[in-house]
């Protein structure tokens, strides 16, 4: 256990790094590509980049199955069919990315011929990214099963020094186009889409080098594709739940109260995303040991697993969200030259419903090792989608715009809470054992903390208090999760840790 503790640790940790360093360097660079291409410019490349990106969600899901079944095969030593399963996700993404591609190269002799709003004069800069984007689209996709096997595999400082590596290639592509006096749209396009080769090229060498034994293309049969498939299916229906609920509370809000309304949302989610990304790296840690736990036969221990990934997340989420949820109005009058009405309650809310969601996420992964995903993604997804119809009855009897993030968070809780009834039926996971970590181990911390910040910041709300509150939320809500919230093998697999690099 304390091994296994340790090794996780050690990836939420690079992975934390390779974070704020992408987050820095990604702002500076956003910053110099503005400059560089202007905003028409700017503008292109992102409306291109959406219509692209409308598929990104694909990417991800493959990425999750092809993850799911290489995991739950190392984990099976006795009778691992790793070349057998790898063959498959290699010709099955192939297929993909190739049919995605077709569609989209025949989609784009539409989109250029007045679909879009561009300048004619721009046309062709816009089709040469266009096309730059869609042969990056097929890298990635005909690459995910070598990512996946690295991930399989834990190598977590490899892909996090590559993905800082990708993102100073990216820094230096924007200072080249800013001292470039020519095509500089063309040019950056044809660079990104350098930077994905050089990318694909990097996980296909490592996998090769690392893991040849291992690497078949030559082996596939019908009968993996076929299961691989289908968990991919029910896999997209899951992740779609959580994107079209939110892409279509952006329809139903600019229906009932317009732009600005769409703006208030924009800005909740993207706030919420930013709280997401930071527990995903913990839940990514934890995403391979599930796996392989099933695969090894020992579903105690992806149990959990399982729950120590959600709490965990919840965790390391709570030490920003406690001083967010206090002191929101502070932060967005911070970042924002003007708050639209209605941000701060929008925010909270997202908060909130985003923290609930993650409490569960780690019966997610143990539900997909396990393969029985059928009726958990149907029933998930039904629950969290019903937001939007009940929030469009409550626009027809007049309701105000933040009843449906009200209505939302109902829903992810209950979706949430869904998520372990549905869980503890399909296999052997005890319910009890889940409902007694959150009131015994997850809540009171994070209730404890959060009134404690909202009394201090009550007594001052001026820069002194803004700091003394952030302070009191992070250093009390450690302090009690390391004293409430972890279990005694917890304790001891972070004693050992210190204590291993305190030896150092």
């Amino acid at each position: 256990m304390p091994s296994n503790i340790h090794k996780i640790a050690i990836n939420t940790i690079i992975q934390y790094v390779e974070l704020i360093l992408n987050v820095l360097i990604g702002l500076f660079s956003v910053r110099l590509i503005l400059s560089a291409l202007g905003a028409s410019d700017y503008g292109i490349y992102d409306l291109i980049g959406g219509v692209i990106a409308l598929l990104g969600f694909i990417t991800t899901t493959l990425s999750q199955t092809s993850m799911r079944f290489l995991s739950v095969s190392l984990g099976d030593e006795k009778n691992s069919n790793t070349k057998q399963i790898f063959s498959s996700c290699f010709w099955m993404h192939i297929a993909i990315g190739g049919i995605i591609a077709l569609l989209l190269a025949v989609v784009g002799l539409f989109l250029f011929d007045g679909a879009l709003n561009i300048p004619s004069d721009r046309l062709f800069a816009a089709q040469s990214v266009y096309y730059f984007m869609i042969a990056s689209l097929f890298m990635n996709i005909s690459t995910t099963p070598f990512l996946a096997l690295l991930y399989s595999h834990e190598q977590f400082v490899f892909v996090s020094c590559l993905k800082i590596v990708d993102s100073v290639l990216k820094l230096l592509i924007a200072i080249a186009i800013s001292i470039y006096a020519d095509e500089k749209l063309v040019l950056y396009g044809m660079l990104m889409a350098g930077v994905t080769a050089f990318d694909s090229a990097c996980y296909i060498t490592f996998s090769l080098v690392k893991y040849r034994v291992e690497i078949s293309i030559y082996i596939a049969s019908f009968k993996p594709i076929k299961s691989i498939a289908s968990f991919a299916g029910w896999t997209i229906l899951d992740v779609m739940g959580g994107l079209a609920t939110r892409q279509g509370y952006a329809v139903l809000l600019n229906c009932f109260f317009g732009t600005i309304m769409n703006a208030t949302f924009a800005l909740a989610r993207q706030i919420e995303g930013h709280l997401y990304t930071i527990s995903a790296s913990v839940i990514n840690s934890f995403k391979p040991q599930i796996m392989k736990s099933h695969g090894a036969g020992d579903n105690d221990r992806m149990f959990r697993l399982s729950m120590s990934a959600g709490k965990m997340g919840f965790s390391m989420m709570s030490i920003i969200a406690i001083p967010l949820l206090v002191l929101m109005p502070e932060v967005l009058s911070l970042w924002l030259k003007e708050v639209p009405n209605g941000t701060v309650l929008f925010s909270r809310l997202m908060v909130v419903a985003c923290m609930c969601e993650q409490l569960t996420r780690g019966l997610v992964y143990a539900n997909q090792a396990t393969g029985n995903i059928k009726w958990f993604s149907i029933s998930i997804s039904a629950i969290r989608m019903l937001a939007l119809p009940l929030s469009w009855i409550s626009f027809k009897f007049g309701a105000p715009a933040h009843v449906a993030i009200v209505i939302f968070l109902g829903c992810e809780t209950i979706g949430s809470a869904s998520r372990v009834y549905i869980f503890s039926r399909i296999t052997d996971f005890n319910a009890y054992n889940f409902v007694k970590m959150l009131f015994k181990h997850i809540l009171p911390p994070f209730t404890i903390s959060l009134a404690a910040c909202i009394a201090v910041h009550q007594l001052a709300t001026d820069v002194t208090g803004v700091v003394i509150t952030t302070l009191v939320a992070v250093f009390l809500y450690l302090t009690l999760v390391y004293s409430i919230g972890l279990t005694k093998q917890e304790k001891m697999a972070i004693e050992s840790i210190f204590g291993h690099y305190s030896s150092l």
